[in-house]
């Protein structure tokens, strides 16, 4: 596979790369590789992106005002917002939730995502009332 350009995030700091390749994503941390495809997604290896938010941020920020794109187009927001709700993750809800509002791509897949789980009492009540107001200020 060839990666090249395809280059979306680089964290130096602590030598982490995610790299968008079509129809799945390769991350590098520490010198480890992995291999992440649609079908068998799981959004652990992302986390770390959260935790680096500013960094990330900017250089997905450049890359989708450069090619004129949305961030779920080169990054599985979506995939990575279903895995953490489907396992019951609070904390990296809450972190991915404020990428997302950092990142203004809250989308209608996510809104009904969110919908879902606004109630769910596995989650803080802190926390719904968090996604209440982001769904409420994106609808």
């Amino acid at each position: 596979m060839q990666y090249g350009d395809k280059n979306n995030i680089y964290i130096s700091e602590i030598n982490y790369e995610c790299y968008f390749c079509g129809n799945c994503w390769k991350i590098v941390y520490e010198g480890k590789a992995t291999n992440i495809d649609m079908n068998n997604f799981y959004g652990y290896p992302f986390y770390i992106i959260f935790e680096n938010i500013e960094t990330a941020s900017q250089q997905l920020t450049m890359l989708i005002n450069k090619n004129n794109i949305l961030l779920p187009d080169i990054f599985p927001i979506e995939l990575i917002l279903k895995d953490i709700i489907d396992h019951h993750q609070g904390y990296w809800l809450n972190v991915c939730l404020y990428f997302i509002i950092k990142m203004e791509c809250l989308n209608s897949n996510m809104i009904q995502l969110l919908s879902t789980t606004q109630n769910n009492k596995k989650f803080s009540q802190e926390l719904r009332h968090k996604i209440r107001k982001a769904i409420l200020i994106n609808n």
